[in-house]
């Protein structure tokens, strides 16, 4: 039991986060009250936003990995290719929703908002606009 102990203790005195042994930074460091994720919604000839699922802008079912690629579609100014694939995904399983128009954007939220069921978007910055149905 003392040897677990001491194992676990082990990084934090010599100031070292590695395999097997952490401190678990990740978990360990204060977060910000504000987080910016990349998305992408659909918009309905009312005006209405759509939350599209990870599925439709990303065709993976891990948040990680759609941000992720969404982000560096981003960076990299491919918003656009990345909105026509999502365009089409959206056309072929949310035809009942009659969009009319697909965002990828970037939206920054109160995180502290968001966890207690209230309005948190601060800021949106839409990087690319297309139309549903458009083959990529």
């Amino acid at each position: 039991m003392t040897g677990v102990i001491v194992l676990m203790v082990l990084p934090v005195v010599i100031d070292r986060d590695s395999f097997p042994l952490s401190t678990y930074p990740m978990y360990s460091s204060a977060r910000s009250e504000e987080v910016t994720i990349p998305t992408a919604v659909g918009v309905d000839q009312r005006g209405g936003e759509h939350r599209l699922t990870l599925q439709v802008i990303g065709a993976s079912d891990d948040p990680l990995i759609v941000a992720g690629e969404l982000r560096t579609a981003i960076a990299q100014d491919r918003a656009d290719e990345r909105c026509r694939a999502i365009a089409e995904r959206a056309s072929s399983s949310l035809a009942e929703l009659d969009l009319v128009r697909i965002e990828v954007v970037m939206e920054r939220h109160d995180v502290v908002a968001q966890v207690a069921g209230d309005p948190s978007l601060l800021e949106r910055t839409v990087h690319a606009e297309c139309a549903p149905g458009v083959p990529s």
